[in-house]
């Protein structure tokens, strides 16, 4: 697969001891896939090259105040907290249809370096599922997965301080200037 599609949120009055509330606030909107509802909650310190300070598979349904406290418990300035789970996204296989895709959250204390320095970080996953497929002559299939990614960012808008937010992708190109690219 290519390049991924991101998230990113800087907050208003970021506290570091706010990391577990923003985590579960972030949590509780994300779409959880019901075709696989299982997720990985993840904590780092330091760095992603360190091993995690804690790693917990989160299998048949997600308990988000479960994950929320498992994450307190890790509450410093150096750590991140990451939960990967799926959403439910069409993709194109010769044909659409709505499978699981993998999407994760990160909140980042403000120790530990992020990549543009945000305090949340949505990977909602391959980029190509938010742009047209040449295969294919069908639009609503992408465009529901841009809706999908639309409305996950006014959830995370209504639950959380936003100072401001970002949609990129790895490209570093504008994303919304690439998808006027197309026709449609």
């Amino acid at each position: 697969m290519g390049d991924h599609l991101f998230l990113s949120y800087w907050l208003k009055g970021f506290h570091p001891m706010g990391l577990p509330v923003y985590f579960e606030k972030a949590l509780e909107v994300l779409p959880v896939s019901k075709l696989r509802p299982e997720a990985v909650l993840r904590v780092h310190a330091i760095s992603f090259r360190e091993p995690p300070q804690l790693e917990r598979l989160l299998a048949g349904g997600l308990d988000l105040k479960e994950a929320a406290a498992l994450a307190r418990e890790f509450l410093h300035t150096d750590c991140v907290f990451t939960l990967e789970t799926y959403w439910d996204l069409w993709r194109w296989d010769g044909e659409w249809s709505l499978q699981p895709s993998r999407v994760s959250v990160e909140v980042y204390g403000p120790d530990f370096e992020s990549a543009s320095g945000e305090h949340l970080l949505v990977d909602a996953g391959p980029e190509d599922l938010f742009l047209p497929n040449p295969a294919s002559d069908q639009w609503r299939p992408v465009q529901s997965n841009i809706r999908s990614v639309l409305h996950l960012a006014q959830d995370l808008d209504a639950a959380l301080p936003v100072e401001r937010r970002l949609l990129w992708s790895e490209t570093e190109e504008n994303f919304a200037a690439r998808l006027e690219e197309f026709p449609g």
